[in-house]
């Protein structure tokens, strides 16, 4: 730089700037497709003031192609009117035109308000986007999209751009997550088969809208015209400038409408330049006056630094060269200083902060995140931090769709069976009662105690009373789920599975029952009480081998101890010759031992030969066995006896074939048993599919009267457990079988997308939380609807494990017999012996018995005579010579039986 150079900038840096303002010439170029109001604001900018470090004008073009816009832009900047910056607010259309290269290669700031990024834009190092790139856009509505929870949505756009425009929308979506339901929208042509066909048949209550802010209006109305239940549905709205569309004479619209800006609505800033606020300031109008301001504030940093002097070189027209060389020597060389100016330069303006990455991208901004209220304003709720990539809530707003609600009746849906809904009709007066009733009216007083909101309902009756099905071949579902689909009911309310398909379709409450599927039975018929239990753990050909046996080894030991000579001796020990011996061991006494070893009692007689010794050793080793095993299989039987020998769980209901079972046909346990990759559950699964006649039933009701109706327990029906508990209580003959096969949870059905959700949820912790969820299930479980408690004392006597009377009855029978025939075995024995004394001592029998008689049974006398007094003297007649004969055969018979036996023997 030459001394005159340096003297030249000294001045300059003194001079006031609007003695300066000549040195930076700028240019504002404008088109058909761009705002008047940009327009505007760019001239009104340009007035304002006298120390603007520039000077310009605004050009406004007719032709739009990119050559014929350089041509005519040539012819203004030629004979010295060369700018240094040129503020383009046409649109780009992605690419560096003809005059966004004139800049680059001239070294002339491109400054663009164009939402389209250009290709080139890390090549064109004099360009600069001042419209937020749209990936990072895109980036906050997806964030947005994700702090909703949506879990599916439709992606609703007018021209291919929308795909650049929200490309991180679609790229971040779960892939595992429902695919994104695309449409065009027409902006000039009908679109209600569109809506009618998200709305309706692919029942998606969520969408985004990426179009023109000047037909979002025509969009809403025909949505409205499609369905007139729009507090189900959300739209997020892209355009940036959304906020400022007015829908305050849409008043069906109760949807939710959510839309992120760039902009707020501050008219006292526009006011300054004196811009025209009855009409919403749109975004590439801010856009131009941002660019302005940021311009200002680079060339005052140029100008304060002393980078610039006020005779370098005029900035070259922006013109066709023949070479491509001229353009480098015509380049202007404080282009770079401008350049690094403006990417070092940050701003304050109507879009935020105002900041460049080095590839003149802007960065570092927020966008104002704002909903449609209730009073169908846009109400700014908080932004979005472009470095944070998170959504920060400032403000609660009523969601719009809830404005509706509060108005309107809110339609209940269910299903008629008790204990959750039942319909009662007198004096044609029809009124409605259950579980599900009283939930309802619960829910809602305490939404009205506490969170001051009035809400009318009312309840009706489903066609058919089912749950609900997706119908074959379509979308559509039938039941409940349909109603809720179809916006005819706002909540449904009966035993409603939460399921992931139904899910899908609809959104569900907090759950009020947590329950699992089981077994319903009916009781097995009491067995006859079996007296003589006690022989069951042998088997009667047993009993009968036994009994030979005892008799036959009775016998062996008797001729063993009469053939041993151990076993005869010496009746009187002190006599070392006695004339006789003597043999114990008579059948009777045989029969004795036996006996006391097979009872384990022993016996006070013992024999002494070795013969007779291995007998009796066999037999005690034989009874060791038989009773150890009696005694084990005596416990085993017992055992068995007090398990019952029904169905006990799934696994046991599946490895047999006489017991039927089923299900409600299309309901959630259906589709489990359907579903399921359990080994067990499958088995379960194709039996019941391929049985014939059918096992499956319309509804719990219909599947307990089949149980009801079986013979003994030939059917069982698999239910909820809840389900389960409420028929026990009121049949005593139904059981539940096994633990539940799984876990789940009713819950009140509602829309996706309900306005009423969060209240419910609420309402339902609080009662849970309360206990009132619990005395409801009391009352309608055990105390509503009950003729007769169901007492099973008998059930809970015979599980205490103890041995019923009914079952040992047989034993008292035996004793009483055995008890009975021995008593009778001694009074025989008693008559006989009188007869001896009779015939002994030549009295009567009658004195005999009265003698014995007295003298066996008094209990104070221990001893008796031998041989009883006589009352009277014999008598001398002579018996007949019959009677004679007849004695003497008796007197042999028994002398013969007691030579044999030895009844007088026994010890």
């Amino acid at each position: 730089m030459t001394f005159y150079e340096i003297i030249l900038l000294l001045t300059i840096i003194k001079m006031p700037l609007s003695e300066a303002s000549f040195l930076f010439p700028i240019r504002g170029l404008f088109n058909t497709e761009t705002l008047p109001t940009s327009e505007s604001a760019f001239e009104k900018i340009m007035k304002m003031g006298t120390s603007k470090p520039y000077h310009g004008n605004a050009t406004k073009l007719t032709v739009d192609d990119s050559y014929s816009t350089a041509l005519e832009l040539c012819q203004y900047t030629s004979d010295n009117n060369g700018i240094v910056a040129l503020i383009d607010a046409r649109p780009t259309n992605g690419i560096c035109d003809t005059t966004c290269l004139f800049c680059n290669r001239l070294n002339i700031s491109h400054l663009s308000v164009g939402w389209q990024p250009i290709e080139t834009i890390e090549k064109d190092y004099f360009t600069f986007l001042y419209h937020p790139p749209p990936e990072l856009i895109s980036k906050a509505y997806a964030t947005l999209i994700k702090n909703l929870q949506w879990d599916k949505f439709s992606f609703l756009y007018e021209d291919d751009d929308g795909f650049i425009r929200q490309q991180e929308i679609i790229n971040s979506w779960p892939y595992n997550s429902d695919q994104i339901l695309f449409r065009k929208l027409d902006p000039d042509g009908d679109n209600r088969e569109t809506f009618k066909y998200i709305i309706k048949v692919m029942h998606m209550s969520y969408h985004v809208i990426d179009c023109n802010i000047n037909n979002i209006r025509k969009y809403m109305h025909e949505v409205i015209q499609v369905d007139n239940s729009t507090q189900y549905q959300s739209f997020i709205l892209t355009a940036l400038d959304a906020y400022t569309v007015n829908l305050k004479d849409i008043p069906d619209l109760m949807a939710n409408v959510s839309t992120l800006h760039l902009t707020t609505e501050d008219k006292d800033l526009w006011n300054d330049i004196d811009m025209d606020t009855r009409f919403a300031i749109r975004l590439e109008t801010a856009l131009t006056a941002d660019a302005l301001t940021h311009l200002e504030k680079a060339i005052r940093s140029i100008i304060e630094t002393g980078k610039y002097t006020r005779h370098i070189d005029l900035p070259p027209p922006l013109c066709f060269k023949e070479e491509k060389a001229e353009y480098e020597i015509s380049a202007w060389p404080m282009g770079d200083v401008l350049r690094e100016s403006l990417l070092n330069t940050t701003a304050e303006g109507f879009t935020g902060h105002i900041e460049f990455d080095k590839d003149g991208r802007r960065t570092n901004f927020k966008l104002h995140y704002s909903k449609l209220s209730t009073e169908s304003q846009f109400i700014h709720v908080g932004y979005w931090d472009s470095k944070k990539d998170v959504i920060t809530n400032e403000r609660a707003v009523i969601d719009r769709s809830s404005a509706r609600s509060s108005k309107s009746v809110i339609r209940v849906v269910s299903k008629k069976g008790l204990p959750y809904f039942d319909i009662v009709t007198t004096n044609d007066t029809t009124s409605f009662r259950g579980y599900g009733v009283d939930l309802i009216d619960a829910i809602f007083k305490h939404i009205k105690e506490n969170q001051n909101v009035n809400l009318r309902y009312e309840f009706y009756r489903v066609n058919e009373d089912k749950y609900g099905n997706r119908i074959t071949g379509t979308r559509k579902w039938d039941g409940m789920i349909g109603e809720l689909l179809e916006h005819n009911a706002d909540l449904a309310i009966c035993d409603l599975t939460i399921t992931s398909e139904r899910n899908s379709v609809i959104d569900f409450s907090t759950p009020f029952m947590s329950l699992g599927i089981s077994i319903l039975l009916k009781e097995a018929p009491p067995e006859d009480p079996d007296m003589f239990s006690f022989i069951k753990p042998l088997a009667l050909d047993v009993w009968l081998y036994l009994a030979t046996t005892y008799i036959i080894v009775s016998f062996v030991l008797l001729i063993c101890a009469r053939m041993s000579q151990a076993d005869w001796v010496n009746p009187h020990p002190c006599n070392q010759h006695p004339e006789n011996l003597q043999n114990i061991w008579s059948l009777y006494n045989c029969m004795w031992l036996t006996m006391g070893a097979i009872m384990t009692q022993g016996c006070d007689i013992l024999p002494r030969a070795a013969g007779s010794r291995w007998v009796t050793g066999m037999w005690w080793f034989f009874a060791l066995i038989i009773t150890a095993s009696y005694t084990a299989n005596m416990s085993t039987f017992l055992s068995n006896s007090r398990r019952s020998s029904e169905i006990t769980d799934v696994k046991a209901l599946s490895e047999q074939n006489k017991v039927a079972y089923g299900a409600v046909l299309n309901t959630s346990t259906y589709n489990f048993f359907k579903n399921s990759n359990d080994p067990v559950y499958q088995k379960i699964w194709n039996v019941m599919s391929s049985a014939k006649p059918s096992v499956f039933t319309n509804n719990n009701d219909e599947g307990k009267e089949r149980v009801l109706r079986s013979k003994g327990q030939n059917y069982a029906f698999f239910m909820e457990s809840t389900a389960i508990e409420y028929f026990m209580q009121r049949n005593c003959s139904l059981k539940m079988v096994g633990s539940q096969l799984d876990s789940k949870d009713y819950g009140i059905g509602m829309p996706k997308n309900s306005p009423h959700k969060t209240l419910i949820d609420n309402a339902i912790l609080a009662l849970q939380e309360s206990g009132d969820l619990l005395k409801l299930k009391t009352k309608w479980w055990e105390q509503e609807d009950i003729k007769e408690s169901c007492k099973n004392s008998e059930s809970e006597e015979d599980d205490s494990g103890s041995l019923q009377m009914k079952n040992t009855s047989g034993i008292f029978l035996v004793l009483l017999f055995g008890g009975i025939l021995g008593f009778f075995v001694a009074v025989i024995d008693f008559l006989l012996h009188a007869r001896q004394i009779c015939v002994k001592e030549k009295i009567t029998f009658g004195e005999a018995l009265a003698s014995e008689w007295r003298a066996s049974l008094n209990p104070r006398t221990l001893h008796k005579p031998a041989a009883p007094p006589r009352s009277a003297p014999p008598s001398t007649a002579s018996p007949s010579p019959l009677r004679e004969r007849s004695k003497s055969r008796a007197v042999s018979v028994i002398r013969a039986a007691s030579s044999f036996i030895n009844f007088d023997e026994i010890y």
